[in-house]
């Protein structure tokens, strides 16, 4: 992965799979990308996991699950 990382706050609670793919997908927008498709999200003890693929490269999202506050990185090819 890069170094590089785009910080996103959030006020919402992310307490799903569903609603930690939902917030990647917001954030990875935002960043510009296009065509994005997420992986299944996973939960460790402070975030969720978002791998996800782009027309611009692999991206793995980080959420905050308490207040959905999202770090985009880009995964090196």
């Amino acid at each position: 992965m890069t170094d590089t990382l785009t910080s996103r706050t959030g006020t919402t609670r992310i307490g799903s799979i569903e609603s930690a793919a939902v917030a990647a997908y917001d954030a990875l927008e935002a960043e510009g990308c296009t065509d994005i498709e997420t992986s299944l999200p996973h939960q460790t003890r402070g975030t969720w996991i978002v791998p996800a693929t782009t027309d611009d490269g692999r991206y793995h999202v980080h959420i905050d699950p308490k207040t959905g506050s999202t770090r985009v990185s880009k995964r090196r090819e």
